[in-house]
């Protein structure tokens, strides 16, 4: 079980203070993605004559490297939220060439837009399915691709046993991602902190205002109402 004591209750400055140390981090893999996730777009030839660039900022799974020229994001989730911080019109994800799962913008010009909770079976470790998003004003056939890779087998089952045992217990929540931070394991705390199973709590949302304003290229407006 947790401590429930001191130890637990961060003041405000030591969330800041971790976050300062974890974005550096996200900001570098998605500038990496801006000019270079300032992906190749997929388009054709003949539809893109002059070969485009389809950028994404993607949250969680954070990118964390590239696999066969191909950003590559390690899932250390087995349902793994999907957090884009552009709108989006279009997302896939394939296992091969073989389409799993897409969801598309409606024709009444509404767009992808926040977290979106993982739509399949868990991913396996070391399982590999590729992540296609279509950012809002690109043509029908521009995706920037992401690897998504299932973490090993120990990794992927301590994570899922952690997000079971954390409930709906704030002070839960905000531990295991303040130890996450700790342990530079970016791609568990954005999976904590974004998870749809995780509580309501102002700290954890002042982290997760914080994490999206300040991802990729800086500061952006509070999506909160």
């Amino acid at each position: 079980m947790l401590n429930h004591g001191r130890r637990l209750l961060k003041p405000r400055i030591r969330w800041i203070a971790l976050l300062k140390l974890a974005l550096p981090t996200l900001v570098a893999v998605a500038g990496q993605t801006r000019p270079a996730l300032a992906l190749p777009s997929t388009a054709s030839r003949w539809e893109a004559p002059q070969q485009l660039e389809v950028s994404v900022c993607l949250i969680t799974p954070p990118v964390g490297g590239t696999a066969a020229g191909v950003p590559l994001a390690v899932v250390a989730l087995s349902r793994p939220t999907l957090f884009s911080v552009e709108p989006l019109q279009e997302v896939q994800i394939l296992a091969g060439k073989r389409l799993l799962w897409r969801r598309q913008s409606s024709s009444q010009g509404g767009v992808i837009e926040g977290p979106i909770a993982w739509p399949l079976a868990p991913i396996r470790p070391g399982q590999v399915l590729s992540l296609r998003l279509r950012p809002l004003g690109t043509g029908p056939a521009d995706f920037a691709v992401i690897r998504l890779q299932g973490a090993p087998a120990q990794r992927l089952a301590q994570g899922d046993a952690l997000l079971r045992s954390l409930g709906s217990d704030p002070i839960r929540w905000r531990t295991a991602v303040d130890r996450a931070l700790q342990q530079a394991d970016l791609p568990l705390a954005t999976a904590l902190l974004f998870a749809f199973e995780g509580p309501s709590d102002p700290e954890l949302n002042d982290l997760r205002s914080s994490v999206f304003q300040r991802s990729c290229s800086g500061e952006r407006p509070d999506p909160r109402p």
